[in-house]
């Protein structure tokens, strides 16, 4: 669904006045919805939390949401995914404007290098969501909304340098008129990234500085808006990234000598058409074509008697045709079908391709009864070429206590499921062609307080709890060959907290989110399997943040305080091997300057600001402290 449906939803009855004082989302529910009426948690990353942030990348402005913690092996330019929910990066879809980024070869996606140069806002969708987007999302949804472009003209050049060698530039143009409009953008970033770090295996304790994690990455962007007719939109999109990186490995001693290279090659390409057929029925037709060619190479590892030298080339076609019907005010169904081809040419894979037809039918349902209590069902069917397909239904409901102050209760309860991966399936060494789909059941309940006083303030509270089974696991085989097998189930259980306030009109504006997280290995894969029951590694039971930001006349800052806590390193938790739990401050201060026609605006970022030591992941050190100042230019 794309944005110019809000208005046209809106514009039934009386509801034009909530759309002035209610966030809007779409990832929820596959149709505009208030964010405070949702059958889920939806947690939105809008402009004023994007300039309180730190950073260029989404992996940036997402790390500090409810649910969510960042895998990170290494800082800048190194590879950043998402876990949800306790569930593993694998578990979480990112999608781009509703379409699916997500590849089918490893089903993760590195948020690191995913340059925030036009994005609008992102929207996390926390639990299964499968009866609406299919496979893979277990944990939640990501969905990267970029900005559209506008009949007004505007022109942008920014500059920026910062620690460990980094520099970056970045410029935008966009116009039009009534009838079309376009916009363009490009980013270029550099560094050396040969940050100190402190090395301690137990009987050497040094200082060391960190060998071949350089990068460049290079992002593109155009995208285009039309009025085709009076009943009749249109819009186009490209986005290209091209990301040159280092990527040494864990630090098991003194001596480093790191030549891996890394090289994504990246483009996903975007068109909808969108049509008011009537009152009461509205279509989407979008359509995404999405490449990435990847090599990467080790001079340093061998197999058999050549260094390793991998390519991986992916291409995705998807066309998700979309149709609302609208019922009565408040009562409405989306429904639609998903049809993706998928293919994938590697030197360490089979070739291999997948055909995906599916579909799918949601809705939403009013009833005063004399509270006002809204219903969401939903239910989708998949259906894969080289690997069996699954029903995925859902039910939630959201009850609205009182409307002044806002107090509504929800939950939810529906069946997720993961498919198994190209490099699951058909790696060349080991890879096992009758795996089944990972299938898991989701539940979560949760309160929202909504507060006018001083401005706008929001707490929620929500439980959630997710039972997987036929987890897929890669074990070594008798001839020492790795295989993936459908062998564990994993429990996550836990509750999330969030508050915000954004008062005197965002002079104040705070934000608070705190995680307690149970991932358990629920199952034993032999008789009296000391890792049954037991956490899961590298991830955190505790995390928490507290952003306090301020804008008063040309000046703006913003002070971030995040905590994780401890993680165990070993499959049985042995508690000699962990990573203490640590406490990280990052800040900026920016100044804005306007002169006619002219915006300049100079702004500085310090990450780590009491030079943390700290890891995410074993071996993969991160960066202390680290500074970088940015200026920019805007003519409007």
């Amino acid at each position: 669904m794309q944005f110019f449906l809000f208005s046209i939803l809106l514009s039934e009855g009386d509801t034009t006045r909530v759309f002035t004082i209610r966030e809007i989302v779409v990832t929820g529910n596959r149709s505009p919805v208030a964010i405070e009426k949702l059958a889920s948690s939806v947690q939105v990353v809008d402009s004023a939390l994007l300039a309180q942030s730190n950073g260029f990348s989404v992996a940036d402005v997402v790390r500090n949401s409810a649910g969510v913690f960042l895998q990170n092996y290494g800082g800048n330019g190194a590879l950043q995914s998402i876990s949800i929910r306790g569930m593993g990066s694998e578990y979480s879809l990112i999608l781009v404007n509703g379409q699916r980024y997500t590849s089918y070869q490893i089903s993760t996606v590195d948020l690191g290098i995913f340059s925030l140069m036009d994005v609008e806002r992102i929207e996390i969708a926390s639990g299964g969501n499968s009866s609406l987007y299919g496979a893979d999302a277990v944990g939640g949804v990501v969905n990267i909304i970029t900005k559209k472009p506008s009949g007004k003209i505007q022109a942008s050049v920014a500059g920026s340098i910062g620690s460990f060698g980094m520099s970056g530039c970045q410029m935008s143009v966009g116009g039009g008129d009534e009838q079309l409009s376009l916009r363009g953008s490009v980013r270029m970033e550099n560094a050396r990234n040969d940050f100190n770090f402190n090395f301690n295996d137990g009987v050497t304790n040094q200082v060391l500085r960190r060998d071949g994690a350089d990068y460049s990455v290079k992002n593109y962007s155009l995208s285009s808006s039309a009025i085709v007719s009076r009943n009749t939109f249109a819009n186009v999109s490209v986005r290209h990234s091209d990301a040159e990186r280092g990527q040494p490995s864990a630090v098991t001693s003194i001596s480093q000598n790191n030549l891996a290279r890394i090289h994504d090659n990246d483009v996903f390409s975007a068109a909808a058409i969108e049509i008011q057929q009537s009152q009461n029925l509205r279509y989407s037709l979008p359509f995404s074509f999405h490449y990435n060619h990847q090599t990467y190479s080790d001079p340093n590892l061998f197999i058999g008697h050549s260094s390793v030298s991998s390519y991986y080339r992916n291409r995705t076609a998807n066309f998700t045709p979309v149709a609302t019907f609208l019922i009565s005010e408040g009562n409405h169904i989306v429904t639609g079908i998903d049809a993706a081809f998928a293919s994938l040419a590697s030197n360490e894979l089979k070739t291999s391709t997948r055909t995906q037809l599916s579909g799918f039918v949601s809705s939403e349902h009013h009833f005063y009864i004399p509270l006002e209590i809204i219903v969401y069902p939903s239910l989708r069917y998949d259906s894969f070429s080289d690997t069996k397909g699954d029903v995925s239904p859902k039910i939630g409901a959201n009850i609205g206590i009182l409307n002044k102050p806002v107090l509504r209760i929800r939950s939810s309860y529906g069946k997720n499921y993961r498919v198994p991966t190209f490099n699951d399936l058909y790696w060349l060494q080991g890879g096992n062609p009758n795996l089944q789909p990972e299938r898991s059941l989701s539940f979560d309940a949760g309160v929202l307080l909504g507060i006018e006083l001083l401005g706008k303030i929001k707490i929620e509270a929500n439980y959630f709890s997710i039972q997987a089974k036929d987890k897929i696991v890669w074990q070594p085989g008798i001839s020492g060959i790795w295989s993936p097998k459908n062998l564990q189930s994993v429990s996550s259980r836990g509750i999330e907290l969030s508050a915000s306030a954004r008062l005197w009109d965002e002079a104040l504006c705070i934000r608070y989110t705190g995680n307690y997280v149970q991932a358990l290995k629920t199952s034993a894969d032999f008789p009296n399997d000391m890792t049954q029951n037991k956490y899961l590694v590298y991830l955190p039971q505790q995390t928490s943040s507290l952003t306090v930001g301020s804008s008063m006349q040309n000046i703006s800052a913003a002070l971030t305080y995040s905590f994780t806590g401890f993680r165990f390193l070993s499959q049985d938790n042995d508690p000699r091997f962990i990573f203490p739990a640590f406490e990280k401050v990052d800040a900026n201060v920016s100044y804005r300057l306007a002169v006619k026609q002219i915006v300049c605006k100079l702004k500085g970022e310090v990450n780590n600001l009491f030079n943390e030591k700290y890891q995410l992941i074993a071996g993969y050190p991160m960066p202390m402290r680290n500074v970088m100042v940015t200026t920019e230019f805007t003519i409007q």
